[in-house]
């Protein structure tokens, strides 16, 4: 199975983007059935604040899955879990892609 690209932006003063850089690791960790690929990108650096353009991001963390913003701020560790699902069950249906 193909990996799933989880990426959180964070910035530095941001309190709440250490926690889902956290709960995002812990569930790459725990899940065994297909890999999750986990980065941090902090809106502190160029390749930062370029991705925060491209997606028009203006809050932290935010979260992308696969390229696609799926979550803004911290969700639990099963609201996330449930985002790689739902995001693995929706990439099962598409026949053809465009990114």
């Amino acid at each position: 199975m193909e990996p799933v690209y989880v990426e959180i932006v964070t910035a530095p003063n941001c309190p709440h983007s250490p926690k889902a850089l956290k709960i995002a690791l812990t569930i790459a960790s725990k899940t065994h059935d297909v890999p999750i690929v986990v980065r941090e990108i902090s809106v502190a650096t160029d390749e930062g604040r370029g991705l925060a353009e491209d997606y028009a991001i203006d809050a932290t963390p935010t979260i992308t899955i696969n390229g696609k913003i799926a979550y803004i701020g911290v969700p639990s560790i099963n609201a996330f879990n449930l985002l790689v699902k739902d995001f693995l069950r929706s990439e099962r249906y598409r026949n053809n892609y465009f990114f």
